[in-house]
């Protein structure tokens, strides 16, 4: 039986995910987090380790960083990196000593979750300990990550716990706001109030191509 172990950082994205599967479900695990890197990463460690799950999805909200995706798009990451790093003159920015600057998500899982959402784009999400601070903030992490389409606070940290436990990994994200934006907190009340329900089912689609 194919095991799929599930990340999420907060309760209303787990009730969402909720929906999109069967609870009672013997091959699926979804697991509350707590936002921020150090809770995802003790989460994923603690799933991998009990439920022995064969993949790792770390699904949930991300704010745009890229022109043309808005709220309610689907950011399905081919790699993850760390925004809010610096390890040293020997590191590249972002890089985390002894690890690479960029996690890629595992290709298989990633062919399987773009055949079956064709319409969600594809390509690299950055993580960091940090909403939304300033215009100014955007603008250095868009320097250090000029192709970057979404920005999150939990899916690089599950990514590095996957391989460091050799687990196969794949970063979903629905787009809840236009993080480079100063709107962007009102766009992300919004999000919540009136797409939030909606968006979250193309999970589905996902999960059952796994």
């Amino acid at each position: 039986m194919y095991k799929i172990g599930i990340i999420c950082a907060m309760q209303s994205e787990l009730e969402l995910l909720s929906r999109q599967y069967d609870s009672n479900s013997e091959h699926i695990r979804c697991v509350l987090s707590g936002i921020g890197k150090v809770n995802a990463a003790m989460a994923a460690s603690t799933l991998i380790d009990s439920f022995k799950p064969d993949c790792m999805l770390s699904i949930g909200v991300a704010g745009s960083f890229a022109e043309g995706i808005v709220e309610g798009d689907v950011v399905i990451a081919s790699e993850t990196a760390y925004h809010d790093v610096w390890c040293g003159e020997h590191c590249s920015f972002g890089q985390v000593e002894g690890q690479p600057q960029r996690f890629a998500c595992d290709s298989k899982l990633l062919s399987k979750a773009t055949a079956a959402l064709p319409e969600a784009r594809v390509g690299l999400n950055i993580t960091g300990d940090q909403f939304y601070i300033s215009m100014e903030e955007d603008a250095r992490q868009k320097n250090l990550y000029p192709d970057a389409l979404s920005i999150d606070m939990e899916a690089a940290a599950v990514a590095q716990v996957c391989r460091a436990k050799d687990v196969p990994f794949l970063a979903v994200k629905i787009i809840s706001d236009q993080h480079n934006d100063d709107r962007q907190a009102e766009r992300y009340a919004d999000f919540w109030d009136n797409m939030a329900d909606k968006s979250f089912t193309v999970i589905k689609k996902i999960i059952n191509s796994l």
